[in-house]
């Protein structure tokens, strides 16, 4: 799924949303920024470097997840619906899955982090 973006930095690492995005009952504002998907150089050819359009849409809500904590959503219901969003966005199921396992393996940091904002 395609969205609005505007990429917001020289090296195209900081992608802005120009529109709302809604997902599951969520609404990710316009004007909220991502990296678009924190992947480690060395994995890219195996999951996908930061702003493949098929991880975007997952990694904005992610992102706005761990960084905003709304009332009922976990860690663990942030990570399932990264999964989802990504095999939903034709994602190949095993690179999905790889990107899943990243953020449960290393997100615990950036979820702390968004909490103390």
């Amino acid at each position: 799924m395609l969205i609005d973006i505007h990429q917001s930095d020289a090296q195209g690492n900081v992608y802005t949303l120009r529109q709302d995005l809604y997902v599951d009952g969520l609404t990710v504002p316009a004007g909220f920024s991502s990296d678009g998907a924190s992947v480690p150089r060395f994995f890219w050819r195996l999951v996908f470097p930061p702003g493949d359009q098929k991880a975007l849409r997952a990694a904005f809500v992610h992102d706005w997840l761990y960084r905003t904590h709304p009332d009922g959503w976990s860690r663990e219901a942030a990570d399932m619906l990264f999964l989802k969003l990504l095999i939903s966005d034709w994602m190949p199921k095993y690179r999905a899955v790889l990107a899943w396992l990243g953020v449960r393996l290393f997100g615990g940091a950036a979820w702390k982090a968004g909490r103390q904002k």
